[in-house]
């Protein structure tokens, strides 16, 4: 008891060190971000930049009239210009899109240069995604997002399964993917699948979703046939995570139905870890 007592104590220590430190470095952030000027300067402000403003600054509306004015402190106006950076970069990696941007998180302190996570949405597809600006000097530096994926990732998912039919497997009656991973310049919505496979499928591991028409079939029956499927995939060889789905439905009623929930016989689940295991 005294061992297990004295583990526990440590555990708990170390749990305490870790929040109290998360906290100071919480606490200065705090310092330095709400730290104003003496006088805020004029900037005309759109309506995007002000409800992207109020919302950074969690001010529930308190300070709107001032943003309404355009009048902003050192700290905000170097917070617009980073938001003027993105949206910039956005449209021009993707024209003819609109983009809105409503908040952003504190920035990282771990990974290659420190970063901010935007919350972002292209307003005409109503898709939602992740748009991370690195920092370099405590300035903006360049941003990476994964929006490349609206525009691939479902023919990708098909790709796939076009390659398991041409080993065999039939009954594939719907497929399905998603990246996200964040990309930088190189993924626009120009993307290919090829471009995929042949130079970013190591680093976006993509996640595709394979369902099959197992109607009349055992869980046992699924399970085999899941177990031959794996193997397959793993002859094709291509990084990423594989859902294999046994629908309890024909081809008919899959191609036609739009909800797939609740209606499996058998799942499971394939990691491949692609070239770098090759020899």
């Amino acid at each position: 008891m005294g061992v297990n007592m004295k583990k526990r104590t440590k555990v708990i220590l170390m749990i305490l060190s870790v929040l109290l430190v998360t906290g100071i470095a919480g606490i200065a952030y705090r310092i330095h971000v709400y730290r104003e000027d003496s006088k805020p300067k004029y900037c005309e402000l759109t309506d995007k930049e002000r409800e992207f403003l109020n919302a950074f600054r969690d001010y529930n509306g308190r300070d709107m009239e001032r943003f309404r004015e355009g009048m902003l402190y050192e700290y905000e106006i170097m917070q617009l210009d980073w938001l003027r950076r993105l949206y910039a970069d956005l449209e021009e990696r993707y024209p003819g899109f609109q983009f809105y941007i409503s908040d952003k998180t504190v920035p990282g302190l771990m990974g290659r240069l420190g970063y901010s996570e935007y919350y972002t949405e292209e307003e005409t597809t109503g898709r939602k995604f992740k748009t991370y600006v690195y920092l370099r000097n405590r300035d903006y530096a360049y941003e990476e997002d994964n929006f490349y994926a609206y525009f691939v990732e479902e023919e990708y998912a098909a790709y796939i399964g076009e390659l398991l039919k041409e080993k065999g497997v039939d009954k594939i009656a719907k497929t399905g993917g998603v990246m996200l991973t964040v990309m930088g310049k190189e993924c626009d919505s120009s993307i290919t699948v090829e471009e995929i496979v042949n130079e970013h499928i190591e680093e976006m591991s993509p996640a595709v979703r394979i369902y099959l028409a197992a109607k009349g079939m055992t869980e046992e029956e699924c399970k085999k046939q899941g177990e031959e499927i794996q193997e397959k995939l793993e002859e094709i060889n291509l990084r990423g995570v594989y859902y294999i789905h046994f629908c309890d439905m024909t081809e008919e009623e899959m191609v036609s139905s739009e909800d797939m929930i609740d209606i499996y016989i058998h799942s499971c689940e394939s990691w491949n870890w692609g070239k770098e295991d090759e020899e």
